[in-house]
């Protein structure tokens, strides 16, 4: 029982070196966790077997042990739904009257060779230190119930949270732009300060023109509601979309602009134009822009920030609403780029039935 508490406190402090891959988030196991489930094996064995030396396996009390595992010793610090069921799988999985046989197995492949691991067969100390002395130097995620490959995708997650980070501290260099302009840089002069334009603010005007030439051009009005189109829920979808995309594009077309003037010092910054200098500067989506929910780990660049497609989408069905109400049951979604779409699914269903002849 020993083994079996030590194989399975083993599998759970490993995983946490996979997170969000062993486990959504960081849990706080520890030796304590471990110190509490031997004294409740203790205490139900003991409890049990009533001053027998020994105990049959299908005689321990494995419910009330694998209760107290996966909902109190270490079940309590999760709270996490997946998390839950892993947790009461690995429990339901070594913690069973089976484990007690010399062909149990522990991990199915220990290696690119489809060895086999099985549980040690001894009942003394030196046996268990002989076989784990016997254990290959290095063990592949697999003995976590984890894909061969899980060591590279937290080493990519690990690369993509450095280079956010990396992003976040690149530093406005003003002074040691400054300090190297040549004589032909202080030409470039303006009537708010009579400064410099600095390179980061020259860098980041070019990015955000850039931004700019793909974003729409025309202003998209409002879709008209009437008496009839109010009534179809196709119709209130898009208007939804629409709404929420003319109001971004809205957002974005200003302060974009506004950051132009700024960096062409045309303008004079406010607290929000400072915010939106920083955090474009650092490839972080402003707040003010972000109207959905979106990956923690999105940057700005030209394809994530302004997606010709995502665009297109809206302006679609802003200009097919024009062509009648009837026209927007032949629109194709993607539904990546919607707001809501769960919604998608929901007005189309009817359209879908009617359509085939299912109801009317």
């Amino acid at each position: 029982m020993y083994f079996l508490l030590a194989w399975f406190h083993a599998i759970v402090q490993e995983r946490l070196r996979y997170t969000p891959l062993g486990w959504s988030k960081k849990y706080e196991f520890n030796e304590s966790d471990l110190k509490c489930a031997c004294d409740t094996i203790d205490r139900w064995i003991d409890d049990t077997a009533k001053g027998r030396d020994n105990l049959p396996p299908n005689k321990i009390p494995w419910d009330a042990l694998g209760t107290l595992m996966s909902q109190s010793i270490y079940g309590g610090r999760i709270d996490n739904n997946f998390d839950q069921l892993l947790m009461n799988d690995f429990v339901k999985r070594i913690f069973q009257p089976a484990t007690f046989e010399s062909d149990f197995l522990l991990v199915d492949k220990v290696d690119e060779s489809g060895n086999k691991l099985v549980i040690p067969d001894g009942l003394r100390r030196e046996d268990f230190l002989r076989w784990m002395h016997k254990l290959p130097d290095t063990q592949t995620p697999a003995w976590l119930g984890l894909p061969n490959n899980a060591d590279q995708v937290i080493l990519q997650t690990k690369a993509n949270t450095f280079v956010q980070k990396l992003l976040k501290m690149q530093a406005v260099t003003d002074d040691e732009d400054l300090a190297y302009q040549d004589v032909e840089s202080q030409k470039n002069k303006s009537v708010i300060g009579g400064a410099a334009t600095p390179q980061w603010m020259k860098n980041l005007a070019a990015s955000v023109a850039e931004w700019l030439s793909i974003l729409p051009k025309e202003e998209l009005s409002a879709l008209k509601r009437t008496v009839e189109n109010i009534k179809d829920p196709l119709y209130r979808f898009f208007e939804r979309e629409c709404t929420i995309g003319r109001n971004l594009l809205k957002t974005v077309l200003t302060d974009l602009n506004d950051v132009v003037q700024v960096c062409d010092l045309k303008k004079k910054q406010t607290n929000y134009i400072r915010g939106l200098l920083s955090d474009l500067q650092k490839g972080i989506v402003p707040k003010a822009w972000i109207r959905y929910n979106v990956p923690g780990g999105v940057t700005i660049n030209p394809g994530s920030l302004t997606s010709r497609r995502g665009l297109d989408s809206y302006i679609r069905s802003w200009r097919r609403h024009r062509k009648g109400q009837t026209a927007l049951k032949e629109l194709s979604v993607w539904l990546w780029w919607t707001v809501l779409p769960r919604s998608v699914l929901h007005c189309y269903s009817p359209v879908c039935c009617s359509v085939q002849g299912v109801f009317s």
